[in-house]
């Protein structure tokens, strides 16, 4: 049987410092997980597909030495890798791309059938690529997340993402964006740049992913198992770009008022995915949580195994985006461990519970910029006060069962191949 030969370009961001420089944390990277869940879960499906994957050399990790480890045995007969020297910056490795590397690799090429190109801002460039090379191999761009004038990631416009965001929608043969609400945002951020939408050639798709449940349930405890104090962690980054945008200090604040109040006690936790946390930001969390906040050490060997260990045993997933319409991927695998999500009442937090005509009682009262504080703490306070009463455990199990319904790859890979398929046969329909 011809297998179907998948090159999937994997956009890399998350990285720490060590004593030999910057290394990149595969482990701990979204995009990277995302492409793991997409991979394993198609190849359950579909054994003649087969996938090339390009990732950073090894030696420029830190959590990793051999990059087979991102994968169970039994797909490693499916993964072959291109491993290229990506710059180790989340702004910079966006627009690199050694055009001169991957020629001396052109034989790699030259039976790919479909790319699956996360790299949202080098779309023209591959096309280019495989035109000076002579290949016919449809693009499907991923778009994980929107830098535009409505929801801006980066402030110097010299240097934003956008524009390179809204060419990508020109230059692909499918765009797929992780939930409608992603969309819908992009349509409306194209019409700021550009008025003839008949520019964009390419068919739109969803693909709603999110997280891999079966990674996540493999450490799944009981739902009557529960901690004596509730645990309640922030697991997005904690960085001072774009504003603060993950929200890290509103949280912090948040747990200081919150033990003002004089609460039953609980414990929280930030689990500084980046590992570059710096003295005065650990200096502002002790100042504004009251000493409330244990953040987990740079240096600490906190792996991802240990990550999904850890929000299997907690108890509330405090995720506060409010300019990213998907809400990020932490929210997704906290919902999957079993957590009572907190969560603004915004975009695609909201929507999965309004699709189903729930009242969710945990939302925060917000605006596409700013969170109510008080209202925050109001659903902090509520939280610990039914995470192990039935009250909670139903929300638990709920949360579980949407985020597996609306985001699990489970639930995506059929729609991932259907679509993988329509670009398949589009190009040998116009071989």
């Amino acid at each position: 049987m011809k297998k179907t030969k998948i090159f999937y370009a994997v956009q890399v961001s998350n990285f720490t410092k060590t004593q030999y420089g910057p290394k990149w944390l595969l482990k701990n990277d979204a995009c990277t997980n995302i492409m793991k869940g997409i991979v394993s879960t198609v190849l359950d499906i579909r054994e003649d597909y087969e996938f090339l994957i390009k990732l950073p050399n090894e030696y420029h990790c830190a959590d990793i030495t051999n990059l087979f480890e991102l994968f169970e045995e039994k797909y490693h007969k499916n993964i072959k890798f291109l491993r290229d020297d990506i710059p180790i910056s989340p702004v910079v490795s966006r627009y690199h791309f050694d055009m001169n590397q991957f020629e001396q690799q052109h034989y790699l090429f030259r039976d790919i059938d479909i790319m699956i190109n996360d790299e949202n801002t080098l779309t023209k460039n591959w096309k280019v690529f495989f035109k000076a090379l002579n290949v016919d191999i449809p693009i499907v761009s991923t778009n994980y997340f929107m830098d535009s004038p409505i929801s801006k990631k980066i402030d110097d416009i010299q240097t934003r993402y956008y524009e390179r965001q809204m060419e990508s929608l020109i230059a692909s043969d499918m765009f797929s964006y992780p939930v409608q609400s992603a969309l819908d945002e992009a349509m409306e951020a194209y019409s700021y740049l550009f008025r003839d939408m008949s520019l964009i050639e390419g068919k739109s798709t969803v693909w709603h992913v999110g997280a891999h449940y079966g990674e996540i349930k493999s450490e799944q405890r009981n739902i009557n198992e529960t901690n004596d104090e509730p645990i309640i962690y922030f697991g997005n980054r904690i960085t001072e770009t774009s504003g603060r945008y993950t929200n890290w200090h509103i949280f912090a604040e948040a747990i200081g008022r919150l033990y003002d109040r004089g609460v039953r006690p609980f414990k929280a936790v930030m689990l500084n995915p980046t590992k570059k946390i710096d003295i005065d930001t650990l200096r502002e969390i002790d100042h504004r949580s009251k000493g409330q906040v244990t953040v987990i050490e740079n240096k600490s060997p906190f792996s991802r195994e240990d990550y999904v260990k850890f929000i299997n045993n907690a108890d509330i997933t405090c995720n506060l985006f409010t300019n990213e319409v998907h809400g990020g991927l932490t929210h997704i695998e906290g919902m999957m461990g079993q957590n009572i999500l907190i969560a603004p009442s915004v975009n695609d937090y909201k929507y999965k519970f309004e699709n189903e005509n729930i009242d969710y009682p945990y939302l925060v009262k917000s605006t596409s910029k700013e969170i109510d504080i008080e209202d925050f703490v109001d659903k902090l306070e509520m939280a610990i006060k039914d995470y192990d009463t039935d009250k909670g455990k139903y929300w638990k199990e709920l949360c579980r069962d949407i985020a597996i319904k609306y985001e699990s790859f489970e639930n995506s890979a059929p729609k991932i191949i259907e679509d993988l398929e329509t670009l398949k046969k589009h190009k040998l329909q116009t071989a």
